[in-house]
């Protein structure tokens, strides 16, 4: 059954690429987009012994429908097929790729072998409803609060993970949102979700313009244990961008108590005449993480939680990018977390070959040392290509 559903799935999304009817502002009703990726994966431990590989195929649908002038229908979804050395060795890997942390379960490993699996998962189905003042979202669905760019103390109901980078849309959540439009640059947002717990988080944040700045203030419940309390913003320093946001969290059942945590991240950014770009960003985290247990290919979303997205202690990310030509990029980031001994090395480059298609080479290296030996470490080396449609 699981494989009738995916292939009849595959049938019906396809058959919107052909969709070309009258629109409502311009728009078509019927529109569908996406991508395919193949990546190559080598991991490297510091003993230079037992290198893994690992194989992703990764299709990306995305489908909407503009039902009429107020409501709007989305769905997208992911398929994803691995196979090689790491599906084989890792304990609990077939488990760990359909994970779905969700209220509705919808993610299924529709082929599942010993070498191999093949997985879909729906990230994005949401049905809205629009007005020149307010708007109202129901189902999963992304809800971006943040404003920083590598750590988000301010996103609450999505975590993001920085090294996750194959995966640009970023995880949704299974919710309810209203905003409501105070004025040109104001509003005033409403959201609840519903985890696979069964948790509800549940917040309200207002956005305003002052002093050419957007400022953001926010409340709420995360996970019925902890009241959450942030505030962000966004500008200008020296034609460069500044950004920041805290959040604070503190148990419900221990109100009294000093057992709270709290996470702040602060960004500038600068782009020079010649697109020499600069980014700069530190976060502090009073959460504690047990570095040890630490591997790049489970930083992801589904091993971190807004309470705490990083490593704890003070954290410092910095990153240069330039266009080599017209048609190729390199970069090269680092992270820095001396409470913990560790630091990461990410250098990029990415090759436009067309329009559509694009050749990419990313190396993700963390070491951690207590003195002058290294304890932990190992060299993720990714290349990847991925054709737009």
């Amino acid at each position: 059954m699981q494989r009738l559903f995916y292939i009849l799935h595959v049938i019906i999304l396809s058959i919107g690429t052909n969709a070309q009817d009258s629109t409502y502002s311009g728009e078509k009703h019927l529109s569908l987009n996406g991508y395919v990726k193949d990546m190559q994966t080598v991991i490297i431990p510091n003993n230079d012994k037992n290198w893994q590989t690992d194989n992703l195929i990764h299709n990306r649908l995305n489908f909407k429908w503009n039902i009429s002038r107020n409501f709007t229908f989305c769905l997208e979804e992911r398929n994803r097929f691995y196979w090689g050395e790491l599906v084989k060795s890792m304990p609990g890997y077939k488990d760990y790729i359909s994970y779905d942390n969700g209220l509705v379960n919808m993610s299924w490993n529709i082929l599942n072998d010993s070498a191999y699996v093949l997985n879909i998962a729906i990230d994005r189905v949401w049905i809205d409803f629009a007005q020149p003042k307010f708007q109202i979202t129901v189902g999963r669905q992304r809800i971006n609060w943040s404003q920083t760019y590598v750590w988000n103390p301010n996103d609450i109901f999505n975590t993001y993970s920085y090294f996750d980078f194959d995966y640009e849309e970023k995880p949704g959540s299974d919710a309810v949102r209203f905003q409501y439009f105070t004025g040109p640059a104001s509003r005033l947002e409403i959201a609840a979700k519903a985890n696979k717990q069964q948790r509800i988080t549940a917040a309200a944040l207002y956005r305003f313009n002052k002093w050419e700045y957007d400022f953001q203030a926010l409340a709420g419940l995360f996970e019925q244990h902890d009241l959450v309390a942030g505030i962000g913003w966004a500008g200008q320093i020296a034609k460069g961008g500044f950004k920041g946001e805290a959040t604070y969290f503190h148990p419900v059942r221990n109100f009294n108590d000093t057992t709270g945590v709290f996470l702040a991240s602060v960004e500038y950014d600068y782009t020079f005449k010649n697109s020499l770009f600069l980014q700069f960003e530190g976060l502090y985290n009073s959460n504690s993480f047990n570095s040890a247990d630490l591997l790049l290919q489970q930083m992801n979303a589904q091993l971190l939680n807004p309470k705490n997205p990083f490593l704890s202690g003070f954290s410092v990310f910095g990153n240069i990018s330039y266009p080599v030509t017209p048609l190729i990029n390199a970069s090269l980031a680092g992270i820095l977390n001396p409470d913990n001994g560790m630091y990461f090395i990410i250098p990029s480059v990415t090759v436009s070959l067309s329009n559509n298609l694009d050749l990419s080479l990313i190396v993700q290296s963390f070491q951690s040392y207590s003195g002058k030996s290294a304890i932990i470490g190992e060299t993720l080396v990714f290349i990847r290509m991925k054709g737009s449609f």
